[in-house]
């Protein structure tokens, strides 16, 4: 059996190199189109709950729902939806997921009532779960460890890094324009024109179940137990809802998150090979990532929230005052894997992690008095360098000489400790931020502003932390870095 898998991941890595030096740079462009797609779905309706409210008569306790659906769901499915692109086939997944992310799109625009929105937004947050580790995993197999990956690698963390600002810019762009249908209408010709050059640019690749059982029991703890940390996260940033609606969900989760860990040591074939672990490096990357996400999930949100609730602006204005921050992003992406390439990834995710703590604490100053141009400006600049170089490097770190076999579920696993990063800090530290502003009486413009304060403070010590777990967990390593950037032609061990 071993020798068969050996066989189908060598197969697999040359059908994919074949194709990548045919068509590699249209196909990188359309996941890279994908991926950015998936991203600012998170934060494109941000700008239009307002409208959203008034249009389907949403109180305020149910609109957090249109955002919180769609996180559910995404992360609660990745790891299954990882396995079984490794199992199905990568581009099999790809196409079915975009199409149930199209159906959720189409169908949440044309809804009528609170319900209909939100059932499909958490179609929609399905459907990404199943296309998003494909994607990923349908990069690490298509293009050779080398500098050739480390550069597709960069536009696709360039895509994923920049998608929620990018998202706050549509949507506001979108909400003035059109409507606040708009913001789900918008991916339906999207998606049809991706899945037309999905079955004309990318590669079918997977790991056929031959001799093979589905690990039935290990989707269902894990999805489960997945979705019920998430939803528990969810509802710590519920102010109205009572202490054990926050608590049980956590604790059920932790449960059937346990009994998942006791069902993958024992099955012939699990859904997440737990042996994954035994590399430093891949543990070390997703640990990274979670404690990342934890500031950068929270910080288009807060920033949001600073510019039009305490400066002023506009949707429309307060989407391009992402605008710079995107730019960046996509550039630090692109320059992480070459300088990793040099002096080691282990360097780069310390400065990486310091800019996000430095650029996240020089938020915690801004007033309602503040200038764009002199105080958020720079913060964000400052926070662009670092978030691009931490997603492109750990994503490196993480596929770093992983078996073709595996890709798909280990993408899913990176992406599952990004999300529930999000969920987590946009959970607590918006929670706190809540929490400071009630404690200071009225929610005026001031007091909102000390409350988002207290939040960035927060998240800058969180991502200072995450520099520590990089200076602690991180493999040293250089010259086994720098040789998995530069190997070129090289299959997986």
């Amino acid at each position: 059996m071993a020798v068969v898998q050996e066989r189908e991941d060598r197969q697999g890595l040359r059908h994919g190199r074949s194709a990548g030096a045919r068509g590699g740079s249209a196909a990188l462009a359309l996941l890279c189109g994908v991926q950015l797609m998936l991203v600012l779905d998170f934060s494109i309706v941000n700008v239009a709950l307002p409208d959203i409210a008034r249009g389907l008569g949403f109180d305020r306790a149910g609109l957090s729902w249109v955002l919180s659906a769609y996180a559910l769901t995404f992360g609660g499915l990745l790891l299954l939806g990882g396995r079984l692109a490794d199992l199905l086939g990568r581009r099999r997944m790809f196409l079915v997921g975009l199409a149930v992310f199209g159906a959720g799109s189409l169908l949440g625009g044309l809804s009528v009532d609170p319900t209909m929105l939100v059932l499909m937004r958490a179609v929609q947050g399905a459907g990404g779960a199943l296309t998003a580790p494909a994607v990923l995993s349908l990069i690490t197999t298509t293009f050779p460890e080398g500098p050739e990956r480390g550069r597709a690698l960069g536009w696709f963390s360039a895509a994923g890094a920049s998608g929620f600002a990018v998202g706050v810019l549509a949507g506001g762009l979108l909400t003035q324009i059109a409507g606040w249908r708009a913001v789900m209408f918008v991916n339906v010709p999207l998606v049809a024109a991706a899945m037309v050059l999905g079955r004309r640019l990318l590669p079918e690749s997977s790991t056929r179940a031959r001799g093979r059982h589905y690990d039935l029991a290990g989707a269902l703890c894990g999805t489960a137990g997945l979705s019920a940390v998430i939803f528990g996260l969810v509802q710590i940033g519920q102010s109205g809802a009572p202490l054990a609606a926050r608590v049980a969900p956590l604790a059920a989760g932790a449960v059937l998150l346990a009994g998942f860990v006791l069902v993958e040591a024992r099955v012939a074939a699990p859904l997440l090979p737990l042996r994954l672990f035994r590399s430093r490096s891949l543990s070390a990357a997703n640990g990274l990532s979670a404690l990342t996400f934890i500031t950068a999930g929270a910080m288009p949100l807060l920033l949001s929230l600073q510019l039009q609730q305490v400066m002023g602006f506009d949707p429309l204005l307060t989407g391009l005052a992402f605008l710079p921050s995107s730019v960046v992003v996509a550039l630090s992406a692109q320059t992480a894997p070459r300088l990793a390439a040099r002096v080691g990834a282990k360097p780069v995710l310390l400065a990486g992690t310091a800019l996000v703590a430095a650029g996240a604490a020089m938020l915690v100053r801004v007033s309602g008095d503040s200038a764009y141009a002199s105080v958020i400006l720079p913060a964000t600049i400052l926070f662009g360098v670092g978030l691009g170089a931490v997603v492109t490097t750990t994503t490196i770190a993480a596929t770093d000489r992983v078996p073709a076999s595996d890709q798909g579920v280990v993408s899913g696993l990176l992406i599952t400790t990004q999300q529930v990063g999000v969920a987590l800090g946009v959970a607590v530290l918006a929670s706190l931020a809540s929490l400071q502003t009630q404690a200071l009486g009225m929610p005026t413009p001031d007091a909102v502003a000390a409350g988002i304060s207290v939040a960035f403070l927060a998240g800058a010590g969180i991502a200072a932390a995450s520099t520590l777990v990089a200076l602690v967990a991180l493999p040293s390593g250089r010259n086994r870095h720098r040789s998995s950037y530069q190997r070129g032609n090289r299959s997986c061990p």
